[in-house]
């Protein structure tokens, strides 16, 4: 569209000059003057040049010098801005579709799984979870974010997966919802995980959000690492979001 716009006005400059362009034999004459100033525009700043057209007045000159370097400018930004957007790396990070809490040592833990999908590693990946409710201040309800302390934040080289930890202790946000489960309906989960890919060198970001509903309680998510007959790390994606029932355990 810019393109078009750019082209349609340069061609309306050189139509006020009606003698400044020179047509060869041969070009159809049946083309109205100021579409044939439009596509000798084209082939200007796309510098073509077919030699049919050519400018023979001063002001069509001067017009031509500043569409040239107009147009150099703009397939400057152009090619930069393409090249910016198409060479950004995609996270392509997968987050369990659910929520886990087990109890370990009498402290419930809430996990949660996620997968580095692009094959290849994820340098200093950092994790942020953030408890989002509704609370009540001075008769003014506003929504608030509450960080959740992790167990690791950050995991230097992101491969496979990585299961992330939260101590549900007498200081975490979330313990509304073991004193009453009803309480926290308000509430969302919210995820970040950010790192730098290998390939490219890029920062990547990827973002996922959770409700109470997809908690499951007293339960652990299965194990999908296993090796194959070279001893080369798999990963069984058919039972990534998959739990089962896992009773309190305890080091003792």
């Amino acid at each position: 569209l810019v393109f078009l716009v750019f082209n349609l006005a340069f061609a309306w400059l050189y139509w006020l000059d009606p003698g400044g362009l020179a047509v060869a034999h041969g070009v159809d004459a049946e083309v109205s003057p100021f579409w044939r100033d439009f596509f000798f525009s084209v082939d200007t700043v796309a510098t073509i040049g077919y030699g049919n057209i050519y400018p023979v007045s001063i002001y069509s000159q001067v017009i031509g010098v500043i569409e040239i370097t107009l147009g150099i400018i703009y397939f400057a930004l152009a090619t930069g801005i393409a090249f910016a957007r198409f060479s950004r790396p995609t996270a392509r990070i997968l987050f369990s579709d659910v929520l886990a809490v087990r109890t370990v040592d009498g402290v419930p833990i809430l996990m949660l799984r996620a997968a580095n999908q692009r094959h290849n590693l994820i340098y200093a990946a950092q994790d942020r979870v953030s408890l989002i409710s509704d609370d009540t201040f001075g008769g003014v309800t506003m929504r608030r974010f509450h960080d959740l302390p992790l167990v690791r934040e950050s995991n230097p080289v992101f491969a496979l997966t990585w299961t992330v930890l939260h101590l549900i202790d007498v200081d975490s946000p979330l313990k509304i919802l073991l004193d009453d489960p009803e309480a926290g309906r308000d509430i969302e989960i919210i995820v970040v995980l950010s790192g730098v890919d290998e390939i490219s060198g890029q920062p990547i970001h990827a973002r996922w959000a959770y409700t109470p509903r997809e908690i499951r309680w007293d339960s652990r998510f299965v194990d999908i690492l296993g090796q194959d007959g070279r001893c080369v790390r798999t990963i069984d994606y058919s039972r990534f979001h998959d739990v089962e029932p896992a009773p309190e355990y305890s080091h003792g």
